[in-house]
């Protein structure tokens, strides 16, 4: 049995891996879910909601990552204090936490007025279509609302993954989900005595499920006298401009990696979409199912930086090894899984979307791209467990921002302009370019690790 099997397979059984990844996962699922039902039950009405949706979830996923990429920076940064131990690194990761929870309240305003008043500049960056920027508009203003019960669950979220506790965040997450998908079934369709409010129905159900989502997390760690409770907007004053540089650093910069990447895949799909609405449609029905495939290969890379944070933190160098290998080897494992799986639901999950008696052109166009889409999670396991769940988590998050820059913004979205627009590709190889990408990042990445100069003790800066 070779050593990196006998790796895996102690991994895989005891499971310090999974136990906070699997929590990870599902609260990521949960989140992702949300445009799912949303696409789903608006599909029920027409192609051009599936549209609008698409398109205006896009541009709130550009946002939403900007927020998430904070709390994963913030995350990674308390899980080396948490790796400290004692008094001083508890002290240290809850500075973290609210240093982290005051950027992202500062960012959920700032891009509060972007979705509320200018939904339609927005829409149109996407588009042509007067009805889809219309119908995304609609959906758009009530969701800039969400951020800032989103800011408040992610920034406690990172803090309690950190802490090896990501079960919380999860189970109110669920409630969130099933109030959401009641939520929409009564203000979409028109139940219970409601009018039908079609697509911005939709995003009133979104963001009432958002706040109840906020007031049961914030008031369960009330009630248990949770150590996070006691974080205070006014504690700022007591912190270190030294720590607040630290934190900030990293996760700014895990955040505008974030939103490179989420704008980056913004505007591959716009690229594509722009010529053709039934590309557009089929891009959008894609996207929810490929972001629930995602799911757990993003638990496992967010569990995978806070367990290679604890090892930097510790200053455990010769356990560090072995765990990220066994990062490695088990997102890999579990990356060609999910790709299996997709592969053999691909027809019914694609229909899911569809509800007309004979296929459409866009349907049809969903089918072709799908297995490309399925394929690309090998590759992604990799590659994200790299950037998010290893590198970045050593505290190289600058140099994981420069990759992602690089394979999409300077290779990926030209050779896809170029490609749509004057040479004119089918569809099926300008949506293989997402293989090219992500194949080049685990190469870059690949050589970064086996440098060892991505590591750096950020938690022993902190005073």
């Amino acid at each position: 049995m070779s050593k990196s099997y006998a790796l895996s397979s102690r991994l895989l059984a005891n499971g310090p891996l999974f136990a906070l990844a699997l929590p990870v996962a599902l609260q990521t699922a949960v989140f992702s879910s949300k445009s799912v039902v949303d696409t789903l039950m608006l599909g029920g009405i027409g192609e051009l909601e599936i549209a609008a949706v698409g398109l205006a979830a896009k541009a709130q996923m550009i946002i939403s990552f900007f927020i998430i990429g904070l709390s994963i920076g913030g995350g990674q940064v308390a899980a080396q204090c948490f790796g400290e131990k004692g008094v001083r690194g508890e002290k240290k990761l809850l500075n973290t936490v609210l240093i982290t929870l005051l950027l992202s309240l500062a960012t959920a305003a700032c891009f509060f007025v972007l979705l509320f008043v200018f939904p339609e500049a927005l829409m149109a960056l996407g588009t042509q279509s007067p009805d889809v920027i219309a119908k995304g508009a609609d959906y758009l203003k009530p969701i800039a609302f969400t951020l800032f019960c989103f800011a408040v669950t992610s920034s406690l979220a990172c803090g309690l993954r950190a802490m090896h506790q990501p079960g919380i965040a999860t189970k109110v997450s669920l409630i969130g989900v099933v109030l959401n998908l009641l939520l929409n079934w009564v203000l979409i369709f028109g139940h219970w005595g409601m009018p039908a409010m079609g697509i911005k129905g939709a995003a009133i159900g979104t963001l009432i499920s958002a706040v109840v989502e906020c007031l049961l997390l914030i008031g369960y760690l009330k009630l248990t006298k949770h150590p996070l409770a006691i974080l205070r907007p006014s504690q700022f004053t007591t912190l270190k401009v030294s720590d607040i540089r630290i934190v900030s650093k990293l996760s700014i910069t895990a955040a505008i990696n974030s939103v490179v990447w989420a704008a980056g895949l913004f505007a591959f799909h716009a690229i594509l979409g722009y010529r053709d609405a039934d590309l557009l449609v089929a891009l959008s029905v894609l996207a929810p199912i490929e972001a629930l495939a995602m799911s757990l290969l993003i638990g496992l890379a967010t569990a995978g930086s806070i367990l290679v944070g604890n090892k930097v933190g510790a200053e455990q160098q010769g356990e560090l090894s072995d765990t990220v290998r066994a990062n490695l080897i088990t997102s890999l494992v579990v990356g060609i899984g999910s790709a299996v799986l997709l592969m053999l639901f691909k027809t019914p999950l694609v229909s899911l979307f569809f509800h007309n008696d004979v296929p459409s052109n866009a349907e049809a166009l969903a089918l072709t791209l799908y297995d490309i889409m399925a394929f690309s999670l090998v590759i992604k396991s990799l590659s994200m467990m790299l950037i998010v769940g290893v590198l970045r988590a050593g505290g190289d998050a600058s140099f994981c921002l420069f990759t992602d820059i690089f394979a999409q913004w300077i290779v990926l979205l030209p050779c896809a302009f170029l490609l749509t627009h004057w040479l004119q590709w089918p569809a099926v190889y300008l949506f293989g370019l997402v293989l090219v990408e992500e194949s080049l990042k685990l190469v870059v990445c690949l050589w970064r690790l086996k440098s060892g100069r991505w590591i750096r003790n950020l938690a022993a800066a902190m005073s």
